[in-house]
């Protein structure tokens, strides 16, 4: 049976804690070269106003793919510019895992990713963040 998690799920499942040690795990596999993750592939749609993004992943233990659209139009119409679905798979046997929604994943795992890397690449002594934007974006990252 495959596992659906709506956007309520998954922020019940999701919390900082866990998912900054998480990316910190996933950013050190990348770079030991035990994932494979081409870059994104992005379909347009409509130059400047509808996108599609294709972005898989696999590794020994993970295998998935998120699907991502990209509406700018969309801002200040209470529908969001970026929606996203993820979808997972057993590595082993390629077998449907778990259809989720990825919108609040996207925007939780950038800011963990960022967060993550501030405080490998941060001198010990900061005591400072700048955070520069005032969207989604900018708000998860206070958040991380």
């Amino acid at each position: 049976m495959v596992l659906q998690l709506d956007e309520a799920r998954v922020r019940d499942a999701l919390s900082w804690e866990s998912l900054i040690p998480a990316m910190k795990t996933a950013l050190a596999e990348f770079s030991r070269g035990r994932v494979l993750q081409p870059v994104r592939n992005m379909l347009t749609i409509e130059e400047g106003q509808r996108y599609l993004g294709i972005m898989p992943a696999v590794s020994e233990h993970a295998m998935g793919l998120k699907l991502v659209s990209f509406y700018p139009r969309n801002a200040g119409t209470g529908i969001p510019t970026h929606m996203a679905m993820i979808l997972l798979f057993r590595p082993d046997t390629g077998e449907p895992l778990a259809v989720m929604d990825g919108r609040l994943i996207t925007e939780m795992r950038t800011a963990a990713v960022s967060a993550a890397a501030t405080e490998q690449l941060a001198s010990p002594d900061s005591h400072v963040l700048a955070v520069l934007g005032s969207g989604v974006q900018a708000k998860a990252h206070l958040e991380a």
